[in-house]
Protein backbone atom coordinates (compact mmCIF):
# COMPACT_ATOMS: atom_id res chain seq x y z
CA UNK A 1 0.00 0.00 0.00
CA UNK A 2 1.63 3.49 -0.54
CA UNK A 3 1.64 5.89 2.00
CA UNK A 4 -0.33 8.75 0.95
CA UNK A 5 2.15 12.17 0.92
CA UNK A 6 1.18 15.64 0.14
CA UNK A 7 4.02 15.13 -2.49
CA UNK A 8 1.35 12.40 -3.93
CA UNK A 9 -1.08 15.70 -4.43
CA UNK A 10 1.63 17.85 -6.55
CA UNK A 11 2.54 19.72 -3.57
CA UNK A 12 6.76 20.08 -3.48
CA UNK A 13 9.09 20.51 -0.57
CA UNK A 14 9.60 24.04 -1.34
CA UNK A 15 5.76 24.86 -0.75
CA UNK A 16 5.19 22.84 2.30
CA UNK A 17 8.44 24.97 3.85
CA UNK A 18 6.56 28.25 2.40
CA UNK A 19 3.67 27.15 4.26
CA UNK A 20 -0.30 28.14 3.13
CA UNK A 21 0.25 31.84 3.56
CA UNK A 22 2.21 34.35 5.72
CA UNK A 23 0.72 36.83 7.98
CA UNK A 24 -1.73 35.90 10.93
CA UNK A 25 -5.18 34.93 9.16
CA UNK A 26 -7.09 37.49 9.53
CA UNK A 27 -7.87 37.34 5.72
CA UNK A 28 -9.81 34.41 6.07
CA UNK A 29 -10.97 34.42 9.98
CA UNK A 30 -14.46 35.29 9.22
CA UNK A 31 -14.92 32.13 7.83
CA UNK A 32 -14.34 30.32 11.17
CA UNK A 33 -16.56 31.88 13.09
CA UNK A 34 -19.48 29.67 14.09
CA UNK A 35 -16.89 26.36 14.19
CA UNK A 36 -17.93 24.20 17.20
CA UNK A 37 -14.43 22.08 15.90
CA UNK A 38 -11.21 23.31 14.96
CA UNK A 39 -8.50 21.38 14.36
CA UNK A 40 -4.44 22.30 13.81
CA UNK A 41 -1.96 19.62 12.11
CA UNK A 42 1.25 19.59 14.00
CA UNK A 43 4.56 18.65 11.92
CA UNK A 44 5.54 15.77 13.56
CA UNK A 45 8.66 15.74 15.74
CA UNK A 46 8.66 19.73 15.39
CA UNK A 47 9.26 21.82 19.12
CA UNK A 48 6.28 24.22 19.30
CA UNK A 49 6.13 27.72 20.53
CA UNK A 50 3.60 28.98 23.17
CA UNK A 51 1.37 25.80 22.92
CA UNK A 52 1.52 25.07 26.83
CA UNK A 53 0.30 29.41 27.29
CA UNK A 54 -2.69 28.56 24.17
CA UNK A 55 -3.52 25.38 26.41
CA UNK A 56 -4.52 27.05 29.50
CA UNK A 57 -6.26 30.00 27.18
CA UNK A 58 -8.63 27.39 25.78
CA UNK A 59 -9.26 25.97 29.14
CA UNK A 60 -10.13 29.07 30.84
CA UNK A 61 -12.67 29.61 28.06
CA UNK A 62 -14.72 26.52 28.98
CA UNK A 63 -13.18 24.66 26.17
CA UNK A 64 -10.96 21.30 25.33
CA UNK A 65 -7.93 20.88 23.73
CA UNK A 66 -7.00 17.34 23.20
CA UNK A 67 -4.81 15.12 20.45
CA UNK A 68 -6.58 12.39 18.61
CA UNK A 69 -6.07 10.36 15.74
CA UNK A 70 -8.57 11.99 13.44
CA UNK A 71 -6.79 13.07 10.24
CA UNK A 72 -7.36 13.39 6.64
CA UNK A 73 -4.96 10.70 5.08
CA UNK A 74 -2.81 12.92 3.71
CA UNK A 75 -1.67 13.97 6.92
CA UNK A 76 -1.65 11.04 8.58
CA UNK A 77 1.85 11.62 9.52
CA UNK A 78 0.85 15.21 11.45
CA UNK A 79 -0.06 15.27 15.16
CA UNK A 80 -3.73 16.74 15.48
CA UNK A 81 -4.91 19.62 17.67
CA UNK A 82 -8.94 19.66 18.19
CA UNK A 83 -10.17 22.40 20.43
CA UNK A 84 -13.87 21.97 20.96
CA UNK A 85 -16.26 23.83 23.51
CA UNK A 86 -17.03 21.60 26.16
CA UNK A 87 -20.89 22.65 26.06
CA UNK A 88 -20.80 21.86 22.30
CA UNK A 89 -21.72 25.43 21.77
CA UNK A 90 -19.16 27.05 18.22
CA UNK A 91 -16.00 28.11 20.06
CA UNK A 92 -15.86 31.50 21.52
CA UNK A 93 -14.72 34.14 18.66
CA UNK A 94 -11.57 35.34 20.99
CA UNK A 95 -10.38 31.19 21.37
CA UNK A 96 -10.98 30.83 17.69
CA UNK A 97 -8.79 34.17 16.78
CA UNK A 98 -6.13 33.21 19.62
CA UNK A 99 -5.69 29.68 17.90
CA UNK A 100 -6.00 30.76 14.27
CA UNK A 101 -3.18 33.08 14.74
CA UNK A 102 -1.36 30.52 17.07
CA UNK A 103 -1.50 27.64 13.98
CA UNK A 104 -0.54 30.87 11.47
CA UNK A 105 2.20 31.91 13.27
CA UNK A 106 3.55 28.53 13.40
CA UNK A 107 2.72 27.34 9.84
CA UNK A 108 0.63 24.64 10.49
CA UNK A 109 -2.07 24.05 8.37
CA UNK A 110 -5.48 23.55 10.04
CA UNK A 111 -9.20 22.96 9.31
CA UNK A 112 -13.01 23.82 11.20
CA UNK A 113 -16.49 22.30 11.35
CA UNK A 114 -18.95 24.77 11.44
CA UNK A 115 -22.79 23.20 11.65
CA UNK A 116 -24.80 24.20 8.68
CA UNK A 117 -27.98 25.23 11.19
CA UNK A 118 -27.47 26.82 14.61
Amino acid sequence: MQQRRLSNYGIGREQIRQGGGRGNGNDHFDELVGSTEFYVYQTPGRRVKGFDTLKLYVQAEGCEVLYTADAPPELSDHETLRITHRSAEPIPDAVLKRTHSWAHRNNFLHSFFKPLYR
